[in-house]
C-alpha cells in the first residue's frame, strides 16, 4: 500500500476511535468535560446573582412599605421646638375630633398637622374653613411635603 493510503486510513481510524477531545487536548483547548463544568459553574453563579437581586428587591419593597406614606399637602396647626408642647397641642386637637399627623422637621421642630390632601387648593380651602370656624392658631399654614423638610 502506498504511504498516503496508510496515513489516510490511520487518520480516519484515529478520528473514529479517539474523538474530538483527544485533538482538543493536544491543541491545549478545553475538553467537553471542562466546557460542561464551566457552563455549570456559570449557571450557578447566574442563579446566585438572580437570587441576590431578588433579595435586594424584597428588602427595598419592605423598606418602602415600612416608610410612612404622606399626603402631598398638610394644614399645619403648630410648630414646636419642645416636643412636650407639640404633644399637648396634638392632644387638644384630637379631643376636638381632628385626625392629627405628627411630622418631625430636619431642623429639629415637631410639627402638628391635620387634614392631609392631594391638592394645594383642597388644603387651603380646609384651612380657610378652619379660620371661618374660629380656629386661629398663631401659625396655621399649608406644608407641601415635596419640599422634603420633614424626616422620613
Amino acid at each position: 500500500m502506498k504511504p498516503i493510503k496508510i496515513a489516510t486510513i490511520l487518520l480516519t481510524a484515529s478520528l473514529l476511535f479517539s474523538g474530538c477531545d483527544f485533538f482538543r487536548s493536544l491543541l491545549g483547548k478545553p475538553t467537553s468535560k471542562e466546557i460542561e463544568a464551566a457552563r455549570i459553574e456559570q449557571e450557578v453563579a447566574e442563579a446566585a446573582r438572580r437570587d441576590s437581586i431578588a433579595r435586594a428587591e424584597e428588602a427595598r419593597l419592605a423598606a418602602e412599605a415600612a416608610r410612612p406614606v404622606y399626603s402631598n399637602y398638610y394644614v399645619i396647626m403648630g410648630c414646636y421646638k419642645v416636643p412636650a408642647n407639640a404633644q399637648r397641642h396634638k392632644a387638644k386637637l384630637e379631643a376636638k375630633g381632628y385626625e392629627v399627623t405628627e411630622l418631625r422637621f430636619k431642623i429639629g421642630y415637631d410639627v402638628v398637622a391635620i387634614h392631609g390632601s392631594e391638592t394645594a387648593r383642597e388644603a387651603y380651602r380646609y384651612m380657610y374653613k378652619l379660620l371661618e370656624r374660629g380656629e386661629d392658631p398663631y401659625d396655621m399654614w399649608v406644608y407641601q411635603t415635596s419640599m422634603c423638610l420633614h424626616e422620613e
